[in-house]
């Protein structure tokens, strides 16, 4: 037991062999959700994965041209990761529902057409264009991508469900 004013240690996990890359947004109503979907579903333990835990998670995908910095920021790292850790067999994206970033990057993307807000679920809805813009502008990552949906299973938003989503 540590005393007063002596700094804790805490595990590193040693010689990570991470296998994939897991993009999902920082949204704390589903944070316990996505660790267990990539642990129990995903079959994936802390160490297999690099977490990129970003505000709208994949969202900025969908829209590279509206959204040039975010693309950048997703793109860059997404490379690096892949270069760094050869071991990375493949990207998981998780969009969720009711998700309040990526509403706002939307309203963004709807604002620059003259748009306003446009009913729906852009967080499911935008998920084949993401698939799109990787088969375009992300296929030299020679990565295969998976796509899912998290949301909630109940009224009461006290359960989450997920589903694969095919592009």
């Amino acid at each position: 037991m540590p005393t007063e004013g002596e700094a804790k240690i805490y595990n590193a996990v040693q010689n990570p062999v991470p296998q994939a890359i897991v993009v999902y947004c920082g949204d704390p109503r589903f944070q316990e959700a996505f660790e267990g979907f990539i642990a129990n579903e995903l079959k994936l333990a802390k160490g297999q994965y690099i977490p990129m835990i970003v505000g709208g998670g994949a969202g900025v995908l969908a829209h590279p041209e509206r959204l040039p910095k975010e693309f950048k920021f997703m793109k860059e790292r997404l490379e690096l990761y892949s270069q760094f850790f050869h071991s990375i067999r493949r990207i998981i994206l998780i969009n969720h529902e009711d998700c309040k970033y990526y509403n706002s990057l939307k309203e963004r993307v709807l604002g620059f057409a003259g748009a306003h807000s446009v009913p729906g679920d852009h967080a499911r809805e935008d998920i084949p264009v993401i698939a799109e813009v990787f088969r375009r502008l992300l296929a030299h990552l020679k990565l295969p991508v998976e796509l899912h949906y998290a949301s909630f299973a109940d009224p009461e938003h006290t359960k989450i469900v997920f589903d694969q989503v095919k592009a």
